[in-house]
């Protein structure tokens, strides 16, 4: 929002600015939006090193298509994996450079959604995320697409573009789909029975 500028041909900020002040001064003058009040070094240099490549792994072993993968909340090595028709499964990741592959838990799959998903090639289960205290409250979430015909659990709320004024019940089919026959949602589940496996 100031007058400063970044250095065209500098890699340092000591190049352009001698001190805080001048540097904040440059920027707008306000010291707690430049530099979030913490103290600043303009001495310091962190030399990163640039990647000569990079090395990937395979882990897994081919039998499922997973579409998600979300590290498990209590800082383990283990994985949960969504598939794009609605399982979640649970694992442990090997060792880098183990040349290991993902060894599952030993119960199967974590919870089976695919009662509840509508999977074709477009739609499925779109996303999970587990609560920062799953290990003791069991919480979890998941986003899919559901379809409203098949599943009794799947509503939301069916409308249209109001500028038209249209009424969605009046409407025709979309390729075979009814009006609204498609819903995205975000639902929560609880696991019961955890331990501390």
């Amino acid at each position: 929002q100031g007058g400063g500028r970044l250095p065209s041909s500098s890699s340092k900020l000591t190049d352009a600015w001698q001190s805080e002040s001048d540097f904040c001064t440059s920027f707008g003058g306000d010291r707690s939006v430049c530099l979030s009040g913490s103290t600043v070094s303009f001495n310091a240099t962190h030399p990163s090193a640039s990647p000569k490549g990079v090395c990937l792994e395979r882990i897994d072993n081919g039998s499922y298509a997973y579409l998600n993968m979300v590290p498990h909340p209590d800082g383990s090595n283990r994985v949960f994996l969504g598939t794009q028709a609605g399982k979640i499964l649970l694992a442990t990741v090997p060792e880098q450079g183990s040349g290991g592959t993902l060894q599952f838990d030993e119960a199967g799959q974590f919870v089976d959604l695919t009662d509840q998903v509508h999977f074709d090639s477009t739609f499925g289960l779109m996303g999970m995320a587990f609560h920062p205290d799953f290990a003791t409250n069991g919480r979890f979430f998941a986003s899919y697409n559901c379809d409203r015909t098949k599943s009794p659990s799947c509503s939301g709320r069916c409308s249209c573009n109001s500028d038209v004024g249209c009424d969605p019940s009046k409407l025709g089919t979309d390729n075979g789909a009814q009006p609204c026959q498609y819903q995205v949602v975000v639902s929560e589940y609880s696991a019961k029975g955890l331990s501390s496996n």
